[in-house]
Order: C-alpha cells, then sequence, then structure tokens
C-alpha cells in the first residue's frame, strides 16, 4: 500500500510522522519527504502484509492533516530512483528537489531542516511553521 501526500506546513508533517513511529512502525516500509517550498509532500510505503484495518486508519491520518498529492513527472522519477536505490544527493541534483528524509519516520529531520532553513532565510515562511 502506498500514499502521496502533501502537507501545507511543517507542523503538520511532523504529526504524521509522529504518528507513523509511534502506532505504524512495524507496518512502515519507507517514508520520503520532500520540501517543495509551499508545501511538504510525503510519499509513504506500507508493508504488503498490512491488515486492511490499520491501513485505513493510516490513510484517515494523512486526510485529515493533508491533501493527496498528484506529483509532477519529474517529482514522480525522483521517487523512483529514490526506491530504486540511488543516493538523496544524486536524485536531489538530478531532479532539483529538497529531500529532508527517507527511510524510517524521523520528525527530527523535519525539525533540523526547517531550523536550518529558517536561519538562511532570516524569517519563517507559512509552509515551515
Amino acid at each position: 500500500m502506498e500514499f502521496l501526500y502533501c502537507f501545507a506546513n511543517a507542523s503538520l508533517t511532523q504529526r504524521v510522522l509522529h504518528y507513523l513511529r509511534h502506532q505504524m512502525r512495524q507496518h512502515v516500509a519507507s517514508v520520503t519527504i520532500i520540501f517543495l517550498n509551499d508545501r511538504w509532500v510525503t510519499h509513504l510505503k506500507l508493508h504488503p502484509d498490512l491488515e486492511p484495518e490499520r491501513g485505513y486508519d493510516c490513510w484517515a491520518v494523512l486526510n485529515e492533516n493533508g491533501i493527496p498529492h498528484h506529483p509532477t513527472p519529474s517529482l514522480a522519477l525522483a521517487l523512483h530512483d529514490l526506491d530504486a536505490g540511488d543516493g538523496l544527493t544524486q536524485v536531489m541534483n538530478r531532479f532539483h528537489v529538497a529531500i529532508v528524509s527517507h527511510g524510517a519516520p524521523n520528525p527530527e529531520e523535519v525539525d533540523c531542516f526547517q531550523k536550518q532553513f529558517v536561519a538562511g532565510l532570516g524569517y519563517c515562511p507559512q509552509a515551515l511553521v
């Protein structure tokens, strides 16, 4: 089971990552977080043996916090290359995207990215709240 969702800000993204880490940990195959300047894209892969009720619970949490996302062709290729095992830096350079996290759910990586980005800008854009 796979989901691709878009979240308006860092707080919503972190909320979902906390849920995945604490409620779905053994069911998560991988999570990729990409920052696109005005939104956060989350690609979630769950293990195929997941019972349907847990999948529906996860889907409900995603819908409460974000909206389904339809990727651009370049974003779809970037996600495909990550799944194929290409390195994060390679994919970021090839497709000009900011991959914040890839692998296990880790809200701290979003927090670290947020702090570094805001420090570099000198202010906090709405998407980084």
